[in-house]
């Protein structure tokens, strides 16, 4: 059932009680009216996680990319103590002039914000930057590990997508995307790409991913993905591989217009 545009108020109390579908893997889907109300909702869900994650273990380890999921964060300042989280890349170029792309585009958040502890992705080849990225991953004291994967657990990953599937540098069919499922590397070198990206393996690793698909020219993006038996073995649909298999919390942050083609749930 679709649900009403909420005020940021009337957010979260919403998302204490039903979400708007529940998929039976146990993906979960928001539809909202705008894509405004999905950065609106963006921002909510981000700062929900952090004061749980903070509370729980005095730090909160975030994965963003760049653009309309980055944006939203900003205007988070002093909403939970910044100083705890411990920010990661899912993607970033490392090669040529595109190198830390993503780092330049969260460069506001940072100092905005006061974030803590930023770990930036090298720069150089792409092979050796998802390798060295994959240790600092595997060896930080914020990042837990999932059982079911060995993986580093991530308490928060945002993702944006595109109407093609993609997801993070995890395009449909590349060599990134159909080493998954059972990839056992944290960062993998994007195919053509000149940078690095989570595996699919890592992202489905979290405790929480947060993904975000509004705009109308996703809709059949988003029927695939969510509509489609055996979408987590789907590697021409990448961000429906993202599975809540290993324990993540995978919600789906949609639109009227980019869920308009999902069957009634």
């Amino acid at each position: 059932m679709l649900h009403k545009q909420l005020t940021p108020a009337g957010m979260l109390a919403y998302l204490a009680c039903v979400p708007a579908f529940t998929l039976p893997d146990g993906r979960v889907g928001h539809v909202l009216r705008s894509e405004s109300a999905v950065s609106d909702l963006i921002r909510d869900r981000v700062a929900e996680v952090a004061r749980v994650a903070i509370a729980e273990k005095g730090c909160f380890s975030l994965s963003i990319g760049s653009g309309t999921t980055v944006e939203p964060l900003a205007s988070l300042a002093g909403a939970f103590d910044w100083s705890c989280v411990h920010l990661f890349f899912g993607n970033e170029r490392t090669e040529g002039e595109a190198a830390g792309k993503c780092w330049a585009g969260a460069e506001e958040l940072i100092a905005t914000c006061g974030v803590g502890h930023v770990h930036r992705v090298p720069a150089g080849p792409a092979a050796d930057a998802a390798e060295a990225y994959s240790r600092t991953l595997l060896g930080s004291p914020a990042v837990g590990t999932c059982e079911g994967t060995g993986l580093p657990s991530l308490d928060c990953v945002l993702l944006g997508s595109g109407a093609d599937g993609h997801c993070a540098s995890l395009y449909p069919g590349s060599a990134q995307v159909v080493v998954s499922p059972g990839c056992d590397r944290a960062c993998l070198e994007a195919e053509g790409k000149g940078g690095v990206t989570l595996s699919i393996d890592a992202i489905s690793s979290a405790r929480t991913v947060l993904l975000s698909a509004a705009k109308p020219e996703q809709a059949a993006m988003v029927r695939k993905c969510l509509g489609w038996s055996n979408a987590e073995r789907n590697t021409g649909m990448p961000a429906g591989m993202v599975t809540c298999a290993y324990g993540a919390q995978v919600e789906w942050l949609l639109t009227d217009a980019s869920a308009v083609e999902l069957p009634a749930l």
